[in-house]
């Protein structure tokens, strides 16, 4: 039964149960109002401005969260002492679950602001492929004079289907290119990007989800998914515990078979679905900032000390929620949103020096260019391909000018 005490069923109830308490619309339905469109989103869909949502830190938070992985990989490809730190302190699994959490929160909100379908599709596109396409071809053709092969042999099969397959977001199929960073500790030319085709996944989910919604109810959909979602990452994750299972070819040879399955899509849709419960619930939880970073602290260090991972998706939902909307930092998208290129891009370039003798021979100085060599090309990407492909009316182009209303 929805909150009014009509059947779930209903189209009155689902579009209430479904828009209230989030910031999807900017006022309430009338009785006279059609539901949402199971499969269109409706054009008339705008954010709620009392909830100030559009007013958030996420463009910062995404920057930080990429400049973590980097940081992590300068020690995870390097295993160089004087970078420890980085290992221990920061995680490069959180910062991706982090990343899921937000891209529920916002492209399951995109869904619905989107005058279609298609207009949908067309911004994710024109938001992630333009430089996922750069990284990945620039890449294959640059890193020629690193490998040990003569160009006849280079620009072979092996070239071509690390090509076809990272174009196409199967870089599992062939991390690697012929005869570079074979001196490596490991030899993957961008070890990022396995968690680009599970963002594409869930954005061919999104609209699977919102008709689902429409047609049963949000909680209802929402807790399904997150509770199946849960029971497939637990329950590899316990089998993958007892050691015994099947070993696949993977750029970690330590994990078999469950421990692979333990980090694919399923198990990733409980941090997507659980940024959709905070977009939708966005104008009730805000008034208890406090009460959620005070949760999201004691689970955290229950699930640091105690459960050892069990708890993360609550804790990381908190953090990004009281991160991304308790203090507005102020108007971040006027410098860009160069988080994306920082993540597609750092690991080969990190592979890159590593090849070339810079992480041994000089730590400081790897360190440093590493970091100055990152922090460009994710400029350049930006300006010379990303904002490129996006339409005037981004948010980030719009940035530009003006804070976002």
């Amino acid at each position: 039964m929805s909150q009014t005490g009509q059947p779930e069923g209903t189209p009155r109830s689902q579009a209430r149960e479904y828009q209230s308490g989030s910031v999807l619309t900017q006022t309430s339905q009338t009785e006279t109002e059609p539901a949402v469109s199971p499969l269109t989103p409706p054009k008339a869909a705008k954010a709620k401005r009392s909830g100030d949502f559009n007013r958030n830190n996420l463009d910062c938070l995404r920057l930080i969260l990429a400049s973590i992985v980097c940081l992590f990989h300068i020690y995870a490809l390097t295993h160089i002492r004087a970078f420890a730190a980085y290992a221990k302190y920061l995680s490069a699994p959180f910062a991706v679950k982090a990343f899921f959490v937000i891209s529920g929160l916002l492209i399951y909100r995109s869904y619905v602001k989107s005058s279609s379908v298609r207009s949908y599709f067309e911004k994710r596109v024109r938001r992630i492929y333009p430089a996922y396409f750069t990284v990945v071809v620039v890449a294959a053709f640059a890193l020629f004079p690193l490998s040990h092969l003569s160009a006849a042999h280079y620009f072979r099969l092996g070239f071509l289907k690390y090509l076809v397959s990272n174009l196409f977001f199967l870089n599992f199929l062939a991390p690697t290119l012929p005869g570079v960073f074979r001196a490596n500790s490991e030899p993957a030319v961008n070890g990022a990007l396995w968690t680009l085709k599970i963002e594409v996944a869930f954005y061919l989910f999104v609209p699977v989800l919102h008709w689902l919604s429409a047609r049963f109810g949000a909680k209802k959909v929402m807790v399904t998914t997150f509770a199946l979602s849960c029971a497939w990452k637990y329950g590899f994750a316990a089998l993958a515990s007892m050691g015994s299972g099947p070993h696949l070819f993977t750029l970690d040879s330590s994990r078999n078979l469950y421990a692979q399955l333990d980090v694919q899509l399923p198990a990733q849709l409980a941090y997507f679905v659980a940024g959709i419960l905070l977009m939708l619930y966005f104008d009730k939880l805000q008034s208890y900032f406090v009460v959620i970073s005070c949760v999201a602290v004691g689970l955290y260090l229950v699930d640091h000390w105690f459960t050892d991972g069990l708890l993360d998706v609550f804790w990381i939902s908190g953090l990004v929620f009281v991160f991304g909307f308790w203090r507005y930092f102020g108007n971040f998208a006027r410098f860009g949103d160069f988080s994306y290129g920082v993540y597609i891009v750092h690991f080969p370039i990190l592979q890159t020096l590593i090849a070339l003798g810079f992480a041994r021979s000089n730590p400081l100085g790897y360190f440093s260019a590493s970091l100055f060599l990152v922090f460009l090309a994710a400029f350049l990407m930006w300006h010379l391909v990303e904002k490129r492909f996006l339409k005037s009316s981004s948010h980030y182009r719009q940035g530009a000018v003006k804070a976002p209303a």
